[in-house]
This record gives C-alpha cells, sequence and structure tokens, in this order.
C-alpha cells in the first residue's frame, strides 16, 4: 500500500506553482542621454555641400545694446571627423570676449562639443557672427564657415517706397512698356 501511495503522488499532476518559471521582470529601459542642444538655433553654413560639422547655438538672454550677453555655441561632428577647430569672429558693432579659438581632439560623431564667449553689441541692429570650422578626417583638412544671426534692439519693416522714374530731356516720365515678341517677315 506504501509503495502504491507512492507511486500515486508520482503520477498525480506536477504542481504547477513549483514548476512554474519565476516571472521575468523587464530591466528598466536605458534612456539615451537627452540632447542637451535639442532646442538650440542650428547655424546657417555657406551653402557648400559636406559640411562634416553642425553647430547649433543660444544666447543666454536677448541681446541687449551695451549689455554682454553669453552665447553658448555647440560644435557637433559627423561620423568619420577626428578633430576639430573652431574660429568665432564678429563683425563691426560687436565685440567678443573670450577665447575666440576653439579645438577639440579625439572627438565622437553626433557629440555636442560646447564652446561659451560674450556678446558685446555697440549698437542696434542685425549682426552676424561667423564660425570658421576646420575638421580632420583621415588626415585631410576640410574647412567650413557658418554664421549666427541675431537681431538687437526692435527692427522696424522698412517701407518700401517705389522709385521715381526716369525722366526724358523734356523732363517727362518715362515709363517701361511690356515686351512683345515678333517674328520676321513670312519667307516662301
Amino acid at each position: 500500500m506504501a509503495t502504491l501511495a507512492l507511486l500515486g503522488a508520482c503520477s498525480s499532476e506536477p504542481d504547477t506553482a513549483a514548476a512554474a518559471p519565476a516571472p521575468v521582470r523587464p530591466k528598466p529601459a536605458v534612456k539615451a542621454p537627452a540632447d542637451e542642444t535639442a532646442a538650440f538655433a542650428k547655424a546657417v553654413s555657406d551653402g557648400k555641400p559636406g559640411a562634416a560639422v553642425t553647430i547649433r547655438y543660444e544666447f543666454s538672454g536677448k541681446p541687449t545694446l551695451g549689455t554682454p550677453t553669453e552665447l553658448d555655441v555647440a560644435f557637433i561632428p559627423s561620423a568619420g571627423v577626428d578633430s576639430l577647430e573652431a574660429t568665432l569672429t564678429g563683425m563691426d558693432g560687436i565685440t567678443l570676449a573670450g577665447p575666440l579659438t576653439v579645438s577639440f581632439n579625439s572627438v565622437e560623431s553626433g557629440k555636442p562639443y560646447r564652446h561659451r564667449i560674450s556678446v558685446l553689441p555697440d549698437r542696434t541692429g542685425v549682426f552676424y557672427i561667423t564660425a570658421s570650422v576646420n575638421t580632420k578626417i583621415a588626415g585631410s583638412s576640410l574647412n567650413r564657415t557658418f554664421s549666427i544671426p541675431f537681431v538687437v534692439g526692435q527692427q522696424t519693416a522698412r517701407v518700401q517706397q517705389k522709385p521715381e522714374p526716369a525722366r526724358d530731356a523734356e523732363g517727362e516720365a518715362i515709363h517701361p512698356m511690356q515686351a512683345e515678341e515678333t517674328t520676321g517677315p513670312k519667307q516662301e
């Protein structure tokens, strides 16, 4: 009987609680680091194709006449870039302060390399900061120029006035006429 009881115990249905695998808990998703420069404006390149770097920038506040404003520039290299060097220059009406030349060695593709300078507007108007960037790719150099635009003060829309028409010898206004296309005489 004891043998039958043991056989009965062995042939009984397996205990599902003991046989069930432990629940697999999902691992927390590893978030990619947030791009700190995603909200930055994008600098305008010189129009040549093949820039090996993207430039993003942000002013710490609205540039104001006579008040220095910090400019945060992010240089983001493309794949294949080994190193980069940049020179920042201003135009008449603004003064740049801080290190105006920067270089980064052993750069990683897509990683922003940040640099800060101070910008002091001397007058109101539309201004540009030029970033000349030289990248090294497999021993070769590639140079591109970018513009960082900004406005100081209120810019009013200029009313475009019609130019005075040209005058003939008698002082009469000369009005341009629409050109008409004609064909020569019909040949037979």
